[in-house]
């Protein structure tokens, strides 16, 4: 299984899942063409998805349309099960930044057919993380992030502005699923979403805290 490094105590430890948030910016679900929705929309992507910063992304032939999307994530720090949302916070251990990537025109091919889009976003690869750094009393919706491809800014945003804050989203997570420790869970992408290409060089931060540098292949 693949590991994330948690920089406070210099430790790697085991993913057992990484649970994703679709469509949890407003102005990212209307740039989809899709309403905002009224419960945390979450997939899964296996742990075999990640690779850590430094990596070379392949993109996979069955693609013309690989997407970015950079994401704040949470990493679990022990095991519950439904948990309170009043509680949630002592759950969390540390956050970073990481990217989804989507095949995209994969996955709206099997949305449109009414098929399940794992293979769209749980391909070998398709969830590159930074190290992980301690919330301790951090205020989340002071947290922004931002990725640049090639230099170039592409994407921008800040926690707060998340339609589902993690608090909620880990009570309605743990009254399907055991969380547990290690466990990831990626709050969703602002607007600014585009198409990768080989060569492209991508650099996400968490402002303030932690990085991440990838090039596709």
């Amino acid at each position: 299984m693949k590991t994330i490094h948690l920089s406070k105590s210099n430790e790697d430890i085991i993913v057992p899942k990484i649970f994703c948030l679709g469509k949890n910016y407003a102005k990212h679900a209307v740039e989809m063409k899709s309403d905002v929705p009224e419960k945390p929309i979450v997939f899964m992507k296996p742990s075999s998805a990640i690779v850590h910063g430094g990596a070379k992304v392949k993109i996979p032939p069955m693609t013309k349309d690989m997407h970015h999307e950079t994401e704040i994530f949470f990493v679990i720090g022990k095991e519950g099960k439904n948990i309170r949302k009043e509680d949630a916070r002592s759950y969390i251990s540390a956050m970073g930044i990481g990217l989804d990537l989507t095949l995209r025109d994969l996955q709206t091919e099997l949305k449109n057919k009414g098929n399940p889009w794992l293979i769209s976003k749980g391909f070998d690869g398709s969830a590159p993380i930074s190290n992980a750094v301690p919330v301790d009393s951090i205020d989340f919706n002071s947290l922004e992030l931002k990725l640049t491809v090639n230099g170039q800014l592409r994407q921008q945003g800040s926690y707060k502005n998340t339609v589902f804050k993690i608090e909620e989203v880990i009570a309605f997570i743990s009254e399907l699923f055991t969380l547990e420790r290690g466990d990831l869970i990626f709050t969703g992408t602002p607007e600014g979403v585009a198409q990768l290409k080989p060569g492209d060089k991508l650099h996400a931060e968490l402002i303030g805290f932690t990085s991440l540098d990838v090039e596709i292949a």
